[in-house]
């Protein structure tokens, strides 16, 4: 419910709940799978304020037995009497949707750009400083742990090839994933990522030592995993990079959480692509593009302008602090923010993979969310015109305020608030708030809504290329490519044309849609679903409807797949308040 905080910003506060003496059996069974979490993850450890340990656990015998208690926990809330419906409904779909992906052979074998656990245990040092007090012991002990933690995920491709026959899909990821991992892992060698985490003033020679001594022996593992991928696991990787229909619809269920029409997607990503494109170019015309291609054209004379124009790190991190700043201030009125929004670090990092990404802050409060701009190609140039719409989608009123609102809706389970990471959830919103920053007048000119116009054909493109190369689906008759069978090339192509992305990251973008089946539908599906959902509310509730009030309540139910969502969404307005 709305209110203020005490810095008197309007905020969530803690609703009147009533005592009740019997326990809620649905929060008993989600209590019991979050403690046994955390005595092997970090995030359930600091989500319920227990003591845990300083990396995740990556052994393939966590592995398994997370599968066993995944299967216990649902049996736990299938027999609970009534209780918290909305929890049921949300970790029960999860619980199925993992132990799918599981018996895909997805999560064991799981090596994707941005995604294997080895990213994890990178992402867990990035943009962290070594202090002389706690927090920098902790991560003293997180440095040391990283070695044995990038053996444990050794051990477990090794356990995922070995067992593959109990696995639906393959238990090795293919190739040109194993390639592309072990290449990223060469670069953090050669450039001494992990020996680069900085020291603060007033850290000890000893600290400096703890952290080159951890640095090398990371190093060292890291040059084992790049031998595993390459000598043991590459001969008997499959060439093939689709996954093929079955375990397409298996993979796609879990990214999104929820069943999809395969074909009725696929053709709404075609009809999205052409929409999108026609608008494009008429608006790339009034801009002054000229010529068969006006977007490319706009686009070059965009680039040029000094009023969109950056150049150097620095510029850029201060244009995008500023940025995210201001529009925490522009949402308000869409909005109840709570004080914990303002807790956001800007980042640039030219770690060369070209793509602006958030993650959120530790459930303790130890760090901060992170919007991170990674820089194409290594160069410290940008255009800020077609970058707005990433700092909706990654910042706000996208990732950044999604994730801190759920943390502040006190009537959810520590689950909910903090572990319930579902692509088709979060990135469907963040689809979705980039479309509603414009209706709230955060695009500000004709410029950037091209920049907008540009967001939105990639996550088009994301939809008929992911389906298309993992299924194998005909391209249809169309008005923008002439090619009737997918590759990735013409993937990669259709970005670089329809949304101008640079060069190198579609072919990056590619790769993951390849490693990562279904994971690209997350943004136009999941927005979807969010327009209906509203524009049901909207039929409704007529002239009494608030879209404050719609994101509250849609939002105050938490995270969780999109079939959840939708009955949940689709209940009677009285009831969702």
């Amino acid at each position: 419910m709305p209110g203020r905080s005490r810095d008197g910003r309007p905020g969530i506060v803690a609703p009147r709940v009533e005592r009740v003496s019997t326990p809620d059996p649905v929060r008993l069974a989600a209590d019991a799978y979050v403690r046994e979490l955390a005595a092997h993850e970090p995030d359930a450890a600091m989500a319920i304020g227990t003591a845990g340990p300083p990396l995740p656990d990556l052994s393939p015998e966590w592995l398994v037995r997370k599968y066993e208690l995944q299967g216990e926990t649902l049996a736990a809330l299938r027999s609970a009497g009534p209780g918290d419906e909305t929890l049921r409904a949300a970790l029960g779909e999860r619980l199925e949707r993992e132990r799918t992906l599981f018996d895909t052979g997805f999560t064991p074998r799981l090596v994707a750009g941005l995604a294997t656990p080895v990213h994890l245990v990178r992402s867990s040092f990035e943009g962290l400083t070594v202090t002389p007090d706690a927090a920098g012991r902790a991560l003293l002990e997180g440095l040391e742990a990283a070695p044995a933690a990038v053996r444990e995920y050794e051990r477990a491709l090794r356990w995922s090839r070995d067992h593959a026959d109990r696995f639906t899909g393959t238990g090795v990821a293919p190739v040109r994933q194993l390639d592309t991992l072990a290449g990223q892992i060469d670069g953090w060698i050669a450039s001494d990522w992990f020996g680069s985490v900085p020291l603060a003033d007033g850290a000890s020679a000893t600290d400096a030592a703890r952290v080159r001594a951890a640095a090398d022996e990371t190093a060292t593992a890291l040059a084992e995993l790049v031998d595993v991928l390459r000598v043991e696991l590459r001969p008997v990787a499959p060439a093939a990079d689709g996954v093929g229909e079955d375990v397409y619809a298996d993979l796609s269920a879990g990214m999104l959480g929820a069943r999809i029409d395969v074909g009725e997607t696929y053709a709404f990503g075609w009809a999205e692509l052409e929409r999108l494109t026609g608008e494009a170019r008429a608006l790339a015309r009034e801009l002054g593009g000229t010529g068969d291609d006006p977007v490319r054209s706009a686009a070059s004379v965009l680039d040029a302008d000094p009023r969109y124009r950056l150049d150097g790190v620095d510029a850029i991190r201060t244009w995008l602090t500023t940025r995210v700043a201001e529009t925490i201030d522009a949402v308000e009125p869409a909005f109840d923010l709570p004080a914990s929004v303002g807790n956001v670090e800007c980042l640039v990092s030219e770690a060369a993979s070209g793509v602006v990404y958030y993650t959120p802050g530790a459930p303790d409060g130890s760090t901060p969310g992170r919007v991170v701009w990674t820089i194409p190609s290594g160069v410290p140039v940008a255009a800020t015109w077609q970058e707005v719409t990433s700092v909706h989608h990654e910042g706000v009123p996208g990732h950044h305020l999604q994730f801190a609102l759920t943390a502040a809706y006190p009537q959810l389970h520590p689950w909910q608030r903090h572990l319930c990471h579902i692509h088709g959830y979060a990135e469907g919103w963040a689809h979705y708030a980039e479309q509603l920053a414009d209706e709230l007048g955060l695009i500000r000119d004709t410029a950037e809504r091209l920049g907008l116009l540009l967001g939105q054909i990639w996550r088009s493109v994301r939809i008929v290329a992911d389906i298309g190369l993992h299924t194998g689906r005909a391209i249809p008759a169309n008005t923008l490519v002439s090619e009737g069978e997918w590759t990735p090339e013409l993937a990669r192509r259709m970005l670089v044309d329809f949304a101008l992305v640079e060069p190198s990251l579609a072919g990056f973008e590619v790769d993951r849609y390849l490693g990562w089946p279904g994971q690209a539908l997350a943004f136009k599906i999941g927005a979807r679903l969010w327009l209906e959902a509203r524009a049901a509310r909207e039929a409704a509730e007529g002239a009494d409807f608030s879209l404050r009030a719609f994101h509250r309540d849609a939002l105050a139910l938490g995270p969780m797949g999109l079939d959840p969502l939708r009955e949940l969404l689709a209940a009677p307005v009285s009831a969702a308040r």
